[in-house]
């Protein structure tokens, strides 16, 4: 009688080997954080307070000369117009746990300890970009049809908005992953000169994977974090200046073992020994605010 594999899974073959390479589960990995669309507004270190108050003025230009006629007529005072926005810096978080049974059971490229920490620096990346699509969703302007999808009008539409209250450029849009291929849908039936510049690998490694393209010299980044209210996607257009972000940082504890991507946050490894556990802990802390309002506008569109 011959040896078959199935006669052999007993005792000397596996019924299913693990691949030794381990992938990564499909997720939306965008960051916006490095691209220029939010201002970075420094750190809250030793500022007596976990909340930063941002102070505009109305200068270089915000008024005009009069004309003073007739000649003589001493000029009246101007108001100078003023404003604030407060961004309130807040404690993100993340803890796994591994025992130390489970590493050492591992192929040589699984979860351990310090897998599990590089992943943080990913993580802290998706908890920013949550930070910023709840910040666009408080844009007070809307365009876009509640219930329908979105199209190029839509696009055109958010786009007159700022070039119409003189917002200055760079301009950039963010946008769920259903209102970018309706987007591109609607595109398909525009001629002339329209077009869309789609991301080409090189603008990938600059901006990061959540980098869409540019459209009307409009950078456009998408993700899957745009809030949903009422059955429509929150995102948005906006210029450079109306939003923007505080962060804190940490000094090392003494005696701790910690990875520190661009010093925003802090993974620590504690030891559980009576119970043989790894924790790995991430935090940071970040806030992402709505600095000037009439520098963007919310496009709501059929989610």
């Amino acid at each position: 009688m011959p040896i078959t594999e199935p006669s052999l899974e007993t005792d000397l073959r596996l019924a299913v080997a693990l691949d030794t390479a381990l992938r990564i589960i499909l997720a939306d990995m965008a960051s916006i954080r490095n691209t220029g669309a939010v201002l970075n507004l420094g750190s809250i270190n030793a500022t007596g307070s976990d909340t930063s108050r941002i102070r505009y003025a109305g200068l270089g230009g915000t008024d005009a000369f009069s004309t003073i006629t007739p000649d003589g007529t001493a000029v009246t005072e101007s108001a100078l117009v003023d404003a604030s926005a407060d961004i309130a810096v807040v404690r993100g978080a993340i803890m796994r746990e591994i025992t130390d049974l489970a590493t050492l059971t591992g192929f040589s490229d699984d979860i351990n300890p310090a897998r599990l920490a590089a992943s943080m620096a990913g993580e802290y990346e998706k908890y920013f970009n949550q930070l910023v699509c709840a910040a666009v969703a408080t844009f007070g302007s809307d365009v876009g049809s509640s219930g329908v999808d979105m199209s190029v009008d839509d696009y055109f539409d958010a786009l007159f908005s700022l070039e119409l209250a003189s917002v200055p450029g760079p301009y950039f849009c963010l946008l769920a992953p259903v209102q970018l291929a309706n987007l591109q849908e609607s595109l398909r039936a525009e001629g002339g000169a329209v077009q869309w510049m789609p991301a080409t690998s090189a603008m990938l490694q600059i901006k990061g994977q959540g980098y869409a393209g540019e459209f009307l010299g409009v950078s456009v980044f998408k993700s899957s974090d745009v809030t949903t209210t009422a059955g429509n996607r929150d995102g948005g257009m906006w210029g450079i200046g109306a939003l923007g972000y505080k962060t804190g940082s940490m000094a090392p504890p003494i005696g701790a073992v910690v990875t520190s991507p661009n010093s925003e946050i802090v993974v620590e490894f504690n030891r559980n020994a009576a119970a043989g556990i790894t924790e790995i802990v991430g935090n940071a802390y970040c806030g992402v605010g709505l600095i000037e309002d009439a520098r963007g506008v919310g496009i709501v569109t059929d989610a």
